[in-house]
């Protein structure tokens, strides 16, 4: 299973909305800003931890922007 992100578009306005770039975002969680963006072009799935880090630096629930593929 793979967690991955509801809308990468949408994403990317909770991040402006919330004072955030990615790189901010990445210091933030302590990941590197390639990482980010590896999560938001959906070549990457972020861990548990780490989604959980990035929903509650952005202020939202898990389950607002994330969704577990079980396909994979």
């Amino acid at each position: 299973m793979k967690i991955k992100l509801k809308d990468p578009t949408e994403f990317k306005k909770m991040l402006i909305i919330n004072g955030f770039s990615q790189t901010e975002l990445a210091k933030a969680i302590e990941v590197t800003p390639p990482y980010i963006n590896q999560i938001v072009n959906e070549e990457r799935s972020p861990s548990a931890k780490i989604a959980k880090r990035i929903s509650t630096n952005l202020g939202v629930d898990f389950n607002d922007i994330f969704f577990i593929d079980s396909a994979c």
